[in-house]
Parts: structure tokens; C-alpha cells; sequence
């Protein structure tokens, strides 16, 4: 049976008033019943009636943005889920969610639909944030105005958000060089794609694989680096291009989505499962081409799981007070086609 205000005012030999101020940290009570109430509510494993609390709430129900990448990335597909998830837990509450998609990743979009959410009262924004000026002071600008702000995926260490949800991309770069070298050891050529060199997490792992290559006495020869958008149409273009310019490439490393494309360009140009492939994410696009031997290794990042940790980590601050930690970390996985 779930512990009552009341039973631990009984317990605490003091008033139900006192021990709601203590528990939502109210002023006007002594420091010993404090700690006394406290520690009672923590030994009976109290929490609050969120339920009650949601009644509540669904008068004005909590608000909450959440700003992705494109949707054509099956990437963002899986985040969508975790984010359905949530969703599904924590309606009951009185919670709404309000995904919005870039097209473009352009700091004036992103901007435009953050003034967006902001017009729509939200209380707290989940943002893939753009590595820009005017997006960081603007997300700045809002976490000192109170708005609960959560980043996720792209680090960006100028940001003032309570906290990040994502990987360590420079060590996922690192990764997927040292496969790389056993894949092709010594002096290769490695043709790079990555999404654009305005989100930090596709910065972060090309800088991660190029300084691993250069530790190396013999590194892999970076031949070019490309963006593409996360668009499998851009990424098929690129790949051709790399074929025909360097008829002796031995493999591609694409830090972004649209691996499909590169997949296709090297069936037409006769090179699929000669020219080797490392991705990340692992998707239906790529699971499909590790499981034909066209891709050798994919790195993930489990992004169904973050989805849900960016509604849990606002919904948890905005209804209960908890401070989240400064970063939940999501580990690097390495998928091979054996542990599928």
C-alpha cells in the first residue's frame, strides 16, 4: 500500500502541513524536522501522488518540444518510437509532446521553429542542436528564462542545458577507425561522408577518426570528406563520385544516415563487397546491407532508448523536481553480421 503525507506526519509527530513543505521543499520548517521527515519518507520509500498532482496539471498539462533531424533518416524513425514510448507512459499525467522536423539543417530553420514551440508555451525543449551562435545564445537565453532545456545526440559545450543525452562520438570515431585498420591495414585509400560540419556529433567523429589514422605509423589514406545531409540520395552521388576518381578505393566511412545510397552506388559501379563499408546507426537500411556482406561493421547508438530518456528527464524535472545528471551517457555498440 503506498505510504500517505499523513501516515508520515504520524510518524514524525508533526503536522501534514509541515511535512508538504519539507517534501516540496518549501521554507518555514527547522532543520532538524527536516532531516526527520526525510529520512522517514525515504526509509517507507515515499513518493508523491503524481496522479493526484496530474489532475492538476491537465488544466494547463505540461508542454514539451522535441526538434529532430529530417525524418527521411531512419535514424530519427527509431528516436520517434522511443519518444511513442514515453509518450504512452506518461499522457496519463497530463503531458503533451510536440515533435517538429527540420528539413534542412540550417541554424535559421531551427531557430524559427524553436520561437515556434516557444509560442506555444511549452514548458520544456528536447533540441538536436546546430553547432551556430544564434542558436546556442537563443537555447541560453531560454534555460535563464526557466524553460527546462534537454540536448541530445550533437554535444555542443557552449549550451546551458540540464542535461545531455548521448554518446561520446569522438571515442565512436576512434571505434571505427581501429576497425578500420583491421579491415584494411596500412596505407589505404578511405573515402569519408558525413551529415554536415555544422552538427558537433558528425564533427566529433571524423576528428575521432583522424586522429586514430595518424597515431598509426602506416595510417588509411583519407582521400575526401563530403557532406550529404543524412540524404541516401546525396550519399549514392558522393559514393560514385569517390568511385570514379579513385578507381582504387578500398573502403568509405559514412558517419551519418543515408548508407542505402552508398550501398547502391557500389552495386552499379561493380565494387559492392569489395570496397569496405563502416557506418553507425544500426537501421533497417543497414542492417539489410550488413546482412548481404556489403557493410562490414555498425556502430550504434541506441536511439530508441534516448528517445524515451529526453521525455522521462523533462517529465521527471517538470513534475517532480529531480535534477537530472549532466549527461546520460548511451554506449557505442559494434554490430557484426554473426550477432544480428
Amino acid at each position: 500500500m503506498a505510504v500517505t503525507i499523513k501516515q508520515i506526519a504520524e510518524l514524525a509527530n508533526v503536522s501534514r502541513g509541515t511535512v508538504d513543505k519539507v517534501l516540496n521543499n518549501r521554507p518555514g520548517v527547522k532543520p532538524a524536522t527536516q532531516e526527520k521527515v526525510l529520512r522517514i519518507a525515504k526509509e517507507l520509500n515515499y513518493h508523491p501522488n503524481l496522479l493526484g498532482k496530474a489532475l492538476v496539471q491537465n488544466k494547463t498539462p505540461l508542454k514539451f518540444g522535441i526538434i529532430l533531424t529530417a525524418d527521411y533518416n531512419p535514424f530519427i524513425q527509431e528516436l520517434l518510437s522511443g519518444i511513442q514510448k514515453a509518450r504512452n507512459e506518461f499522457e496519463p499525467f497530463g503531458l503533451e509532446i510536440i515533435p517538429k522536423m527540420l528539413t534542412t539543417i540550417e541554424p535559421a530553420e531551427q531557430l524559427g521553429i524553436i520561437n515556434d514551440l516557444m509560442n506555444q508555451n511549452v514548458n520544456g525543449l528536447a533540441v538536436f542542436p546546430i553547432d551556430d551562435p544564434q542558436i546556442i545564445s537563443r537555447i541560453n537565453e531560454l534555460a535563464q528564462n526557466h524553460t527546462a532545456i534537454v540536448t541530445f545526440n550533437s554535444r555542443v559545450s557552449d549550451i546551458n542545458s540540464l542535461c545531455f543525452v548521448g554518446q561520446d562520438h569522438y571515442k565512436g570515431g576512434r571505434t571505427a577507425a581501429d576497425l578500420m585498420r583491421k579491415l584494411i591495414p596500412g596505407q589505404k585509400k578511405i573515402g569519408v561522408i558525413v551529415s554536415s560540419r555544422k552538427l558537433s556529433c558528425h564533427q566529433d567523429r571524423l576528428q575521432g577518426f583522424t586522429d586514430r589514422m595518424q597515431e598509426e605509423a602506416c595510417p588509411g589514406l583519407i582521400v575526401d570528406v563530403q557532406e550529404n545531409q543524412d540524404r541516401k540520395e546525396d550519399a549514392f552521388r558522393i559514393t560514385l563520385e569517390y568511385c570514379n576518381k579513385y578507381p582504387d578505393l578500398d573502403a568509405i566511412y559514412i558517419t551519418s544516415g543515408g548508407v542505402s545510397g552508398v550501398g547502391s552506388a557500389l552495386d552499379i559501379a561493380g565494387l559492392a563487397k569489395k570496397v569496405h563499408i563502416i557506418c553507425h546507426d544500426l537501421t533497417p537500411d543497414s542492417r539489410n546491407l550488413l546482412e548481404n556482406d556489403v557493410v562490414d561493421f555498425i556502430l550504434g547508438q541506441n536511439p530508441e532508448e534516448q528517445g524515451y530518456q529526453l521525455v522521462k528527464v523533462l517529465f521527471e524535472y517538470c513534475m517532480k523536481g529531480i535534477t537530472p545528471p549532466p549527461q546520460i551517457d548511451i554506449p557505442i555498440t559494434i554490430t557484426v553480421k554473426e550477432s544480428l
